[in-house]
């Protein structure tokens, strides 16, 4: 059986008081296996339940390819809030992964950077994060 091209996602974002979301995507042509396998090694703690994995590793012979960043950023008179800049930048991966032929279960690596980070903030971008990624988590830092 011959899979439908998939994609394998490595994610970054940055933030300067927003979320700003980088993807590098691969999508493999013709695959049977799977293009991300999550591993948990025993030594490690699980932290799937914050959203991520300790370890991915992609399929080999995957293609990459880069999605320019992703701002949660509104000018139309939408708010700027955290909350609001987070989903809108999730809001707007998604739109860049699907047009890519992708989907947040391919993201293989994700690094979040929050500015002016406090235990509320970075327990709602957990909270997004995991409900994004459901069960099939990125690495993360």
């Amino acid at each position: 059986m011959i899979r439908s091209p998939r994609l394998v996602i490595a994610l970054q974002a940055i933030s300067a008081s927003a979320v700003l979301l980088l993807a590098a995507v691969a999508p493999a042509a013709s695959v049977v296996e799977l293009p991300k396998k999550v591993i948990r090694a025993p030594q490690l703690p699980d932290t799937t339940r914050y959203g991520y994995a300790q370890v991915t590793v992609a399929a080999p012979n995957m293609r990459m390819i880069y999605v320019s960043g992703q701002t949660g950023l509104a000018d139309d008179g939408r708010p700027n809030d955290f909350n609001s800049l987070v989903d809108r930048s999730f809001v707007n991966l998604l739109i860049a992964l699907r047009a890519a032929g992708g989907q947040p279960s391919d993201v293989v690596k994700i690094t979040l950077l929050i500015k002016d980070h406090d235990t509320v903030r970075l327990k709602y971008l957990i909270d997004k994060r995991r409900a994004f990624f459901s069960t099939s988590p990125p690495a993360s830092t």
